[in-house]
């Protein structure tokens, strides 16, 4: 972050010197080819992305350009490279995360002080503030994305041939609320049954539920429990370890402003998450047969993003810890599939004594939530011209208003809609239709993990702690997980006080 505010505030002056060369002596400004420049940091949706350019070209008039990343893809380095060029985008993407370093560069507007454009007026104006992307106060720097979710994805045919096609229902219903204990004994009776099946009970919610007698259909795939991303280190150090850090914050903000205390008091939680990793990460489904953790794992040839949705979209494993946003990727590869899937809670071995949460949030209910928050932000760059503004507030009422544009939203890019009521909304894709079930319950999670320091879950939690170190071990013991928990929180003091500097 402290690299990162360095750098943003050079590019405005960098910027403006271009903008400055452009418009001198009255020279006349060259045509890029384009009127507005749209950066979409959500690689999954490129091409539905690019498609809806298009459409809102050919309805609008306006010229577009539009760049997407690679699925899984950090934005950083592309976005930073992007804005440090004359043709920098004029809408990009932003989270907590990142906020205050824009708003330090100048490169971002607050929508609610537009003026001028009615219509994107009432569209700003519209947004619940507790759905604002701010730094305080009534200021709101971005239009939400969607409203997305994720857990374990399920396959709930595959649930039906382990456990009885009758059975589906309450089997899904009770893993939901089952405990640690119970969802552990789960995973290792599911391991032991793919190596060789027999009509083995389990207790799930305290009812007794037995398995196939053997393997049939699509059950006959499966090699491991669980599909994992092993390259990508986003999926330990920022999805997973959000729900631990939902054990201490309820929000965002609440965690940017942790004392070192507040820090120091999550040790209970962050040993909890290792050991739940470490369960996951035990039980492996790959390619070509069960998978261990070591350097093939964390080989993105063989387990990166693609390879972990194909695993899974082969039935070769029980559950994907993903979110809706894969639901395109995963009907790219088995259409059938995706249609059958639903969200189960990832659950971590607390104690009560470990939620350190004020609000009366229980062991229970974390374990039986899936989280579920705005992920991202169209911003607007404050750098850009009058013309160049207007026309992204132009898209942005068109995206969100228009029935072309909320098609590519809800059919295409199979987003929940971030204004969607739970109680009358349903999505064509059977995850958005989960995460609305959630919602309906109210047994959902925040986003807290936003704000710790910028480099300290994918960075220092992801790739050094375990994509270089611990995904390479065979085992880890209590005192890894002690270890894990230490330098979990040593990491985010440190960045924290170098972020403050």
């Amino acid at each position: 972050m402290k690299n990162m505010k360095k750098l943003l505030v050079l590019i405005p002056l960098m910027v403006l010197a271009i903008l400055g060369c452009s418009k001198s002596g009255g020279a006349k400004v060259a045509d890029k080819g384009y009127d507005l420049y749209v950066f979409n940091t959500k690689g999954e949706n490129a091409a539905q992305f690019e498609a809806m350019g298009k459409a809102f070209q050919e309805e609008t008039s306006i010229r577009i350009k539009t760049f997407s990343i690679g699925a899984g893809q950090d934005s950083t380095a592309p976005l930073n490279t992007e804005m440090n060029s004359k043709n920098y985008p004029v809408i990009y993407c932003a989270d907590y995360y990142g906020l205050e370093s824009w708003i330090q560069g100048g490169f971002i507007t607050n929508l609610n002080g537009v003026t001028g454009h009615p219509e994107f007026e009432k569209l700003a104006k519209s947004i619940n503030p507790t759905l604002y992307l701010t730094n305080g106060g009534n200021a709101n720097y971005g239009i939400p994305f969607n409203v997305e979710g994720y857990g374990y994805i399920a396959d709930k045919q595959m649930i039906g041939l382990i456990f009885g096609a009758d059975k589906v229902g309450a089997v899904l219903a009770d893993i939901t609320s089952a405990s640690y204990a119970e969802w552990e004994a789960l995973v290792k009776a599911l391991d032991s049954w793919i190596k060789s099946p027999s009509a083995a009970q389990v207790a799930l919610s305290g009812k007794a539920y037995t398995l196939a007698a053997s393997k049939t259909g699509l059950a006959a795939n499966l090699n491991g429990v669980f599909a994992v991303m092993g390259s990508e280190s986003w999926t330990y150090g920022d999805h997973f370890v959000n729900i631990a850090i939902n054990g201490a914050f309820a929000t965002s903000p609440e965690a940017q402003k942790a004392s070192d205390a507040d820090i120091q008091a999550m040790k209970g939680l962050f040993v909890d998450y290792a050991q739940a990793l470490d369960l996951k990460t035990s039980y492996l489904a790959g390619k070509n047969g069960p998978a261990k953790r070591g350097q093939d794992f964390v080989s993105s040839a063989n387990f990166g993003y693609d390879q972990a949705v194909q695993i899974f979209a082969d039935s070769k494993a029980v559950f994907f810890k993903q979110g809706n946003w894969a639901y395109g990727n995963i009907a790219s590869v088995n259409p059938a599939l995706a249609e059958r899937l639903t969200f189960l809670p990832v659950k971590m071995p607390f104690k009560q004594a470990d939620i350190t949460r004020k609000d009366g949030l229980t062991v229970d209910k974390i374990n039986s939530s899936i989280p579920v928050f705005v992920p991202n932000y169209y911003v607007v760059n404050a750098m850009a011209t009058e013309a160049e503004k207007k026309a992204a507030y132009d898209f942005l009422v068109w995206l969100n208003t228009s029935k072309t544009g909320q098609h590519y939203v809800v059919d295409e890019f199979a987003f929940i809609p971030y204004n969607a009521d739970p109680a009358t909304t349903t999505v064509p894709n059977s995850l958005g239709n989960s995460i609305i079930e959630y919602m309906k319950s109210r047994n959902i999670l925040s986003d807290p993990y936003h704000g710790s320091p910028s480099t300290w879950s994918g960075e220092q939690v992801g790739r050094v702690i375990f994509l270089e170190n611990y995904l390479l071990k065979a085992s880890w013991t209590t005192q890894d997980y002690n270890t894990i928990a230490d330098t979990m929180i040593a990491s985010w003091i440190k960045l924290k006080h170098e972020q403050q500097q």
